[in-house]
């Protein structure tokens, strides 16, 4: 009997050893699948982040290229109508001015007349260069306005630094030669300037509108001149029909 107990207690002892052996070998298994799998969700959590770097650097080029004018390389409309109302809230919350200049190729018809479409688009990128070179300021933005006309946005200018820019941006067109088919021609640019202190009814349309009529009296005047908004001219230019579209 004492005999058969032993056997028997062997026996347990064996089969608990075997169920212990195989139970470790399971969990040194498992252990190594998880590993194997820890380090899989690694590499691809990698490769997963690489590609969301890439899609965003794509969306983040897609995102500039649409605000870009293909033509000039400065902004275009679409961001200048943004970038303007921002820069309205601020001036609002900051009590600061915002400058705004209109400005316009002269006589561009005639360079498109005379030399032809190629050398009206060689004077805009031209002219979007030269003013991209007077900006100093990070802030400073400038926008194809439309056809040959140009719109710089200024934070924190008044009157008198918008005037100085404009100035400084009609003497840099007008004393610049440039060629096209063996032809040298140049370049002259009228200029309307309005700053103000953004209140709590002003919008995109009001500093157009003022700059505009400045614009306008400087083509007027005899052009190749910075014109700065006066109080009481808007009335005037909307007289004249089509004052905006006759630059």
């Amino acid at each position: 009997m004492a005999e058969l107990l032993s056997y028997i207690a062997l026996g347990a002892i064996c089969g608990a050893a075997i169920t212990a052996g195989i139970a470790y070998r399971l969990w040194r298994q498992a252990q190594n699948t998880a590993i194997a799998l820890e380090s899989q969700l690694r590499a691809h959590s990698f490769e997963l982040q690489i590609a969301l770097d890439e899609l965003a650097e794509k969306n983040n080029l897609l995102l500039q290229q649409s605000r870009i004018d293909s033509l000039s390389g400065v902004f275009n409309r679409s961001y200048f109508d943004q970038q303007m109302r921002s820069e309205l809230k601020r001036s609002r919350r900051e009590q600061r001015p915002l400058a705004l200049i209109l400005l316009d190729i002269d006589h561009f018809k005639l360079v498109n007349d005379t030399l032809g479409h190629l050398a009206g688009d060689q004077a805009i990128t031209a002219v979007a260069n030269l003013i991209k070179q007077q900006l100093k300021r990070p802030a400073d933005k400038v926008s194809r306005y439309g056809g040959e006309e140009f719109a710089l946005i200024l934070p924190a200018t008044n009157i008198e630094g918008a005037t100085q820019l404009a100035e400084q941006l009609r003497v840099a067109v007008s004393s610049t030669t440039l060629m096209f088919d063996q032809q040298s021609y140049q370049l002259t640019i009228s200029a309307g300037c309005y700053a103000a202190i953004a209140d709590a009814d002003s919008d995109n349309n009001d500093f157009i509108a003022c700059a505009d009529a400045a614009l306008y009296r400087a083509k007027h005047n005899g052009r190749n001149q910075v014109q700065c908004f006066i109080p009481d001219e808007l009335a005037a230019a909307d007289t004249v029909t089509g004052a905006s579209n006759e630059h």
